[in-house]
């Protein structure tokens, strides 16, 4: 398989990823040093529905030996959490379904491929594993206030590419402007060899402001551990984000964010090889 190819692949089911959840709290406040504090939480009450359209677009360009190929898709879906409960502590459990999608799909040289989960009753090869998840729960997941993975139960694989996680992570304590907090983690990269390499990364939240009780919260993902393999970072520029998120202080959830990736790696397969990748992941809540 062609390296573009690969790209386009691994791209093109980004359609399953999420955000948001739950809990009681003081929302704000003043502190001694006169200086207005935010407690963000996630909020929602047992028996709620929230859906939330989400939408991820990429295109990449790749250039091997003088032979340049472009790859671009595109997915629309609607994400839908039902409440299940919340806890005295806040955390909120709920299941996690995608209703509906829409993908498309464009290489070089080839048809474009399309299907509408709403519309065709037989989907193209290239998005069978899409249609068997479409309408059906694919987990019972459980969060705390601050958008913590408790637990996470799967009915089905789920495929993520890293641009999009389930929640956004909010601070423990409350925070005015300017503050800033952070999430440690890892990214697997799959070598040529096979074997799996371990990325440590930190994703860095920033609270730019609030206005009529939206807050505006940077986020950008920073790479800790050194790279200098260009066919590692072929695959580690799909998975480092930049945006922002709008989130509702008062009703405690995410009201929209948008993510984007604008990355050029050189030498990925041969020095004379070149991968441009740009993407954008928005969400909207519905």
């Amino acid at each position: 398989m062609k390296a573009a190819t690969r790209v386009f692949v691994f791209a093109a089911g980004a359609f399953a990823a999420a955000v948001l959840a739950a809990a009681d709290a003081p929302r704000e406040g003043v502190a001694s040093d006169g200086a207005e504090r935010y407690h963000l939480r996630y909020e929602f009450s047992p028996g709620e529905v929230f859906r939330c359209k989400v939408t991820h677009l990429t295109t990449v360009d790749t250039k091997i030996r003088d032979v340049t190929e472009t790859a671009q898709t595109r997915s629309v879906s609607t994400k839908v959490w039902k409440i299940l409960s919340v806890d005295p502590a806040g955390n909120v459990t709920f299941t996690y379904t995608v209703e509906n999608a829409s993908m498309w799909q464009q290489l070089t040289g080839r048809e474009e491929i399309r299907y509408d989960s709403t519309q065709d009753k037989e989907p193209p090869d290239e998005y069978r594993h899409v249609a068997e998840t479409v309408g059906v729960p694919l987990g019972t997941i459980t969060i705390s206030p601050s958008g913590e993975i408790l637990r996470r139960e799967n009915a089905r694989p789920q495929f993520n590419p890293g641009i999009g996680e389930l929640t956004i992570p909010l601070p423990s304590q409350p925070v005015q402007i300017g503050d800033s907090w952070t999430r440690e983690g890892e990214l697997p990269i799959r070598l040529n060899d096979g074997k799996v390499k371990r990325i440590k990364t930190r994703h860095v939240y920033q609270l730019k402001k609030v206005e009529t009780g939206v807050a505006t919260i940077a986020a950008r993902t920073e790479v800790l551990t050194p790279v200098d393999d260009p066919a590692v970072q072929s695959q580690l520029v799909q998975r480092v984000k930049r945006g922002e998120v709008r989130f509702d202080v008062d009703a405690g959830r995410v009201l929209q964010q948008q993510m984007d990736i604008d990355a050029t790696v050189i030498g990925f397969s041969g020095a004379d090889s070149m991968m441009k990748y740009l993407a954008r992941l928005t969400e909207e809540s519905a």
